[in-house]
């Protein structure tokens, strides 16, 4: 993985567990504006990325090439998930309500959307520009747009 994927990843997880974690409220607030500090300058507007700390996201998240990536606050990701770059997981409306719930082990390729309340299963494959707004079962690969299964035979 890229450095700047570590330091992407490295303000994710410092803004969740200031996010999640701290319960002191004058500590919290401080930390949170210092956190939003590095994030609007390293994140937003170095890696025209969005990752916020809101988002509740498994352990070793891979990410290639961290450009474009924009994840909704309300996203919930599994362990072992891999995001390329252009990459957007958010909701059809506003809040963080009708979000992609992501399951372990799932790969999504460069330019993919995951768009609305869909569950993305364990083991999953996302081709690179598909365009995913239903449900993704376990073990499956899906491309296309809107994205589709691919059979095996």
């Amino acid at each position: 993985m890229e450095k700047c994927a570590q330091v992407v990843i490295g303000i994710y997880r410092f803004g969740n567990f200031i996010y999640y974690k701290v319960k002191i409220p004058v500590i919290r607030t401080i930390l949170l504006a210092f956190y939003r500090g590095l994030n609007l300058f390293f994140v937003k507007i170095t890696f025209n990325t969005e990752l916020p700390a809101e988002c509740k996201i498994g352990k070793n998240l891979i990410i290639h090439h961290p450009y474009g990536i924009v994840v909704n606050k309300g996203v919930i990701m599994g362990d072992n998930v891999t995001l390329r770059h252009q990459t957007t997981i958010g909701n059809k409306g506003n809040g963080i309500e009708g979000v992609p719930h992501i399951g372990n082990n799932v790969n999504i390729g460069s330019g993919s959307a995951l768009i609305g309340k869909i569950k993305i299963g364990d083991n999953a494959t996302i081709g690179a520009h598909s365009v995913v707004n239903k449900d993704v079962y376990k073990n499956t690969t899906v491309v296309g747009v809107p994205a589709k299964d691919i059979k095996k035979k």
